[in-house]
Formats: C-alpha cells, structure tokens, sequence
C-alpha cells in the first residue's frame, strides 16, 4: 500500500512546479561570476540564480526556442526575481559564460531529492532480490540547422551535421536516469565507453541491454564485478550445453558454454533460455544459472521492460523537443540536454506519483498527455497531480496501457533438474582483438563492351565488318 501522507506533501511541496525548481537554486552553489575592480563596462544585471531558474521554468512551459525563454525573462515574475529588459544576445551569452558546472549541480540535487521522497511509491515486483534494475543504451541526436560559418558549406544529411549522441543508464524501478553522458563521438562504437554507464552502480544490481552490447569480454566482465544481466540471444552464436535445467520440444532451459573451444570463447558459464510464444522464437541469455531466483517468465517480463529506456529517450527528444536545437553551438547544445534532462527527471516522478495514488500500474499513466498539459494547468495555477486524479480516467489520462506482453511458459519447480554441485562454470577466456583496418582505395574498373562480356578466352580474333554483323 502506498503512503498516502506522503503522496499529499509531495503534491503539495513538490509539484508546485516553480518552487522545487528555486529550492534547487537555493541550495546549489551557483557561484556569481565575479567581475575585475576597475574593469570597464556596464556591471552584469543578471543573476545566476535568475538566469537557470527562469531557463528551467521556461522549458517546463513549452519553451520552443531562446526568444520564448526570452520573453518571459522579460515580462515575466519568476519568484522573487523581476523581470528584466536585456537582449537575447545577453541571456546566450550568460549560458556560454556559466558552462556547464551550474546545471550538472542542478540535476545531481534534483536527482539526490526525488531519489528520497520516491523510495516510499517504488514497487519491486519483479526480481526483488536485485538491488537495482538498470538498462543501458545509447541514441544519435538530430543534426543541427546550418547557422554558424563551419557548417553552411556542408550538405543537408551531412555526418558532420549530427549534434552528437547521448548514452545513459535508466533505472526501470523509479523511472528517472542514473547516469546520462553526452558524446561527440556519433561514429564510436557503443563498446567503447561502456564501462562507464555502470560509474557509481551497486553489485548485484541487474543490467538489460540489447545486442549492440553483446560481446563475450562483456559478458564476463559483468559476472566478474558482481552485476546480474540479461540479453537477447545474438544468431549463429557458437554454445555447448553442459547442463540441462528443463527441455521439452522448442522450450530449453540450460547452462552453456559460449564460443568454440578452439576459437573466441567466454571464461563464465551462462544460462540459455528459449521457448516460443506463439509468433516467434525467443531466446535470451544470463548469468543467474538458478531459475528458481529468476525465472523463465521473469527473464521474458523483464527483458520486455527494457524497452523503458527507448521510451525514455523518446521522451527527450519528441515529446520535450531535443530533436529541435535552440543552437548549432556545442556548449549550448550539451546545455539544452541537460535542461531537458531535468525536466524529464521532474515529470517522471510526477507521473509515479499519480500511478501510485491512483493505485494503478505505472504505464496505465500516459506521459504525452502529461507533457502537453502540465503547461496549461500550471498557467491555470492548478495542480497537475490533483487535476490528473480528478479527470484523468474520463479524460484518458490514466487509461488501460497497451503494451506487448511477453507470454513465457510456465516451468513447474519439480520439473527443473538441479544444478550439480561439481558442474565447473569458469574456465580460461579467449576473446578476439579487432584491429581497425586502413581503408583501400578503390580502383576504377575497366569498362567493358557489350561484345567482350560475351566473347571468351578462346574467341578468334576480330575480323573486319563486311556489312553484315558478325556473330560469334
């Protein structure tokens, strides 16, 4: 059961929007820029506080573009900071001056709060012995507008267009990132920097992740620090079966050897699943070789949840608008990611609050109607938790969700066979080092006639035409 107390503090604390965002302010150190005795010029009018405050507020409201956070900046109260006449020049120009120090404070204390008032609504029905429940993935960013001098002369659809990539670690329990770390690189490998989407997460925590990752070194390296995961089985993948925990026709549940014996191969047994579900075959793989502590219907349930992160990063770039850059600068770009981030986190949580008060599973709450309407009911000083509980099941906020469930088969306890005490599970790895290869020059191929395609070897020479074609 939920505790309804809290909820209420939180719907009333919490979500009047504008004060949570200047309690962050508050308590951050935003530090004054500090300006040299002496120095020419007029003395800077805005302050720091008012300066990421009122981004934020505007941002929350549907902010499209700098004019827009420019307009309320200038006609708008945003708590005890006035409005202020200055150009949109002068508000860019602050952000590029702060950097990004301001905001990465900014959203580790927003995450650090929700983290808390949350703990009380977060349900763990799924792998409760887990300590976390984490999916890592990445996703390319849209390609800036040509504005600045570098970029005119580049083609639309150019590679160099690209605003860069976003990978991060996305906790399925509380719906908020972990971890979010912007990178240049769009062509880089997602292996590459992998190791540090797990910077700062517990052992024994279970990680979900999609092929892209799946490589033996990987694999091993997980089991070895203590992290649980689990991931779909890659096709034309080499195993050996060493145990067999239950079979009967297309369904397998067994512990395997990875890659050939002669070959690449992993040092850590892992555990196979297969079965059908009436569409297609599944097949999944992980490190928790017990299926009485996971599953094979847990594993299909929880594999399907981490599609969460897909969604998640949908909702940064459609739904709260990093698909549209506000700059073709870097600095600026990497700072609208972590606006938009703050946000995300705030209405995340909003949305878990009102699945649990509604006493309703998380995804009945829709989120797109969240986004679209907590602009309106925030001008219309309502609050959008309380509005969403009154109306939100006529109205479709809190609706039957849609998505796929996985039907897995379920393996009754006394049908698995145990697991033998003597059964070896480590074994001395080999993986494969893949060296980057120079690119070749391509050469131009001779052209070729019609008639020499079809003449071969052994065709006698030409002879001149006499009027009349010549037939080989």
């Amino acid at each position: 059961m939920h505790d309804t107390k809290v909820t209420q503090e939180m719907g009333v604390e919490i979500w009047a929007a504008r004060e949570v965002l200047l309690e962050g302010i508050e308590v951050t150190p935003l530090a004054e820029p500090t300006q040299a005795k002496g120095k020419r010029g007029r003395p800077q009018r805005i302050q720091p506080a008012h300066l990421w405050v009122s981004l934020l507020w505007s941002v929350l409201l549907g902010m499209k573009s700098y004019a827009d956070w420019w307009r309320l900046f200038c006609t708008q109260t945003v708590g005890s900071f006035a409005p202020l006449t200055v150009s949109v020049d002068a508000l860019t120009t602050r952000l590029e001056q702060g950097g990004l120090e301001p905001l990465q404070q900014l959203a580790g204390y927003y995450a650090t709060r929700l983290a808390e008032r949350l703990a009380p609504l977060v349900q763990t029905p799924l792998a409760a012995w887990a300590r976390e429940i984490v999916s890592i993935d990445e996703s390319t960013l849209d390609a800036v507008q040509r504005w600045l001098e570098p970029l005119r002369h580049r083609p639309k659809g150019d590679a160099a267009l690209l605003a860069g990539k976003i990978a991060g670690r996305f906790n399925l329990r509380t719906q908020q990132w972990d971890y979010l770390q912007y990178r240049s690189n769009v062509w880089a490998n997602c292996k590459v920097e992998v190791l540090s989407l797990l910077e700062g997460l517990m052992p024994g925590s279970l990680i979900l992740f999609d092929l892209g990752y799946f490589s033996f070194a990987w694999f091993d390296y997980l089991t070895q620090m203590g992290y649980c995961y689990i991931c779909r089985w890659r096709e034309k993948t080499t195993y050996r079966i060493i145990h067999t925990n239950y079979r009967h026709h297309e369904i397998l549940d067994a512990v395997v050897w990875l890659g050939a014996s002669k070959g690449a191969h992993a040092g850590h047994a892992v555990r196979l699943v297969r079965f059908g579900d009436g569409k297609q075959l599944r097949l999944y793989l992980t490190n928790v070789l017990d299926p009485a502590q996971l599953s094979m219907v847990d594993i299909a349930q929880l594999y399907a949840r981490r599609w969460d992160i897909e969604l998640a990063f949908l909702t940064l770039k459609e739904l709260l608008g990093l698909h549209h850059w506000w700059s073709s600068k870097r600095l600026l770009i990497v700072q609208q990611v972590w606006v938009v981030l703050i946000i995300a986190q705030l209405l995340q949580a909003m949305r878990l609050e009102i699945a649990a008060e509604a006493h309703v599973d998380l995804f009945d709450v829709s989120l797109p109607l969240l986004i679209k309407s907590v602009p309106h009911l925030i001008r219309q000083r309502q609050n959008p938790i309380d509005w969403v509980l009154t109306h939100g099941k006529h109205l479709g906020f809190i609706r039957k969700s849609t998505r796929l469930q996985v039907v897995a088969p379920q393996i009754v306890p006394d049908h698995l066979i145990p697991l033998p005490a003597d059964l070896q599970l480590t074994r001395k790895a080999h993986y494969l080092e893949y060296q980057p290869r120079p690119g070749k020059p391509s050469k131009p191929k001779p052209k070729t006639t019609r008639l020499s395609k079809e003449a071969s070897p052994t065709s006698p020479p030409k002879t001149p035409k006499t009027g009349k074609r010549l037939k080989l």
